[in-house]
């Protein structure tokens, strides 16, 4: 079996570096794709591409969280040194995500083609509709390689690979908006960029390491559902995403329309950027945590833990009053004074995005010990409760509204997430043991 590559320590810093690099990517793709696509539509048709391009955001939960499971399981069973385990399953989870994205592709395609819905659909939204489908099903072969590389401690050109093959996506989706400017040629070239992003992946897991291959000569129906609970729980997130992001935009559109459409997702990316700064360091800790969680060594994990806390919730905090102090002008050269700056809607985004950075650590410490269970129904009920909220006040309040019952979900998930953490998997440390014992 390989060698980990360098300490714990090492790891960390260079899976913060990769983060820190996607994070570059996805900030500068974000800014970028506003410009870029007004200069092509206008916003009512910029506003009606994010509503398309929402709508298959609900395929990513299909997998049941069945990849991120199956990656936890392979990272703890490869840091006690179980590899059998490991490779049997990798093998099942490869034999899931075929039966899967086969079915979906059968069921899915003819429903984007040819189904009544939506009702008087041309050719062009049908295509993009059946493209991004596609791209999703691609999605969850690249997510197999990108566990493969968390696995096997190179977590960082794991993520860098993954951060590549959504900046090809996005390339693709962008010279398609340039060279035929429909929703189709969009859809399609992004789809072309995920398919080249995923088969690299793919190609550079199995170069790089020996101890597990592609293939499903070791896939076990049984493995697949000892997986299941733990999936199970894993499904919730994606969902909750699902309804708090791309509901919550559908939900606007619906109540005000495409154009605030366009303004609220413009002012939530900003917000969203303390969000994801947030996941820098506790995305890059999640292996570690794995395999900590796996090695038994619960009062390492919990001094790592409580540090990286505290210096995430510091970092959305600096972050968040940060992008409100600057986003006005931000807004006037980004959006070429298209979009103005809205203090209270902003101001409000601001606070969600802060809370949505203080639980961080706490929920990936969870997920990475496959014990977040009651965390993942918890989010899907705050996901209800921001949609319901954010319809009540949105109807009574507009675009204030709605910011406002996004962040009251979000500060209750915040709190159930803290509490899980410190009753559960987060027990009291040593008074006198030292940070450094656990980075050593």
């Amino acid at each position: 079996m390989a060698a980990a590559p360098g300490t714990l320590r090492q790891r960390v810093v260079a899976g913060f570096g990769a983060n820190s690099v996607g994070m570059a990517l996805g900030i500068g793709m974000q800014l970028a794709s506003l410009p870029l696509f007004l200069a092509v539509w206008d916003l009512h048709t910029y506003g009606l591409w994010l509503m398309i391009s929402a709508l298959p955001a609900y395929l990513t939960m299909a997998d049941a969280g069945m990849v991120t499971a199956a990656g936890n399981r392979m990272t703890m069973a490869l840091g006690s040194g179980r590899l059998d385990e490991a490779r049997r399953v990798f093998h099942s989870a490869q034999a899931f995500v075929l039966a899967l994205c086969t079915a979906l592709a059968l069921l899915m395609l003819p429903l984007a083609l040819w189904s009544p819905w939506p009702p008087g659909a041309g050719a062009d939204l049908r295509l993009a509709l059946a493209a991004l489908g596609l791209g999703v099903l691609a999605a969850f072969v690249g997510g197999l390689a990108e566990q493969w590389f968390r696995a096997t401690h190179r977590y960082a050109q794991g993520t860098l690979l993954a951060h590549a093959a959504r900046l090809a996506e996005w390339g693709g989706g962008i010279a398609g908006l340039y060279l035929h400017g429909s929703f189709a040629a969009v859809a399609a070239g992004a789809l072309l960029g995920r398919l080249a992003g995923t088969l690299v992946s793919m190609a550079l897991a199995r170069r790089g390491n020996n101890d597990l291959a592609w293939g499903l000569r070791g896939a076990d129906w049984v493995c697949v559902r000892e997986l299941l609970r733990p999936a199970a729980g894993f499904l919730a997130f994606p969902l909750a995403n699902a309804l708090s992001l791309q509901g919550v935009t559908l939900l606007v559109g619906m109540l005000l329309g495409p154009v605030a459409v366009a303004v609220f997702n413009t002012y939530r990316m900003l917000a969203r950027i303390a969000v994801q700064a947030s996941g820098l360091l506790s995305h890059a800790l999640w292996p570690e945590f794995s395999r900590l969680h796996g090695q038994g060594e619960a009062q390492a994990l919990a001094r790592l833990a409580r540090r990286a806390s505290g210096a995430t919730a510091l970092l959305a905090l600096l972050l968040g009053a940060g992008l409100y102090l600057f986003a006005p002008a931000l807004l006037a050269v980004w959006t070429r004074g298209e979009i103005g700056f809205d203090a209270p809607v902003f101001a409000l985004l601001m606070v969600y995005a802060v809370i949505a950075g203080l639980w961080h650590v706490p929920r990936v410490l969870l997920m990475a010990a496959n014990g977040h269970g009651v965390l993942a129904l918890w989010a899907l009920a705050s996901a209800l409760l921001c949609l319901g909220l954010s319809r009540w006040l949105g109807g009574e309040h507009a675009l204030v509204g709605v910011a406002l019952g996004i962040l009251l979900a979000e500060a209750l998930l915040a709190l159930v997430c803290l509490w899980l953490a410190r009753s559960g998997l987060w027990p009291r440390p040593a008074a006198a043991a030292p940070l450094r014992e656990a980075l050593r």
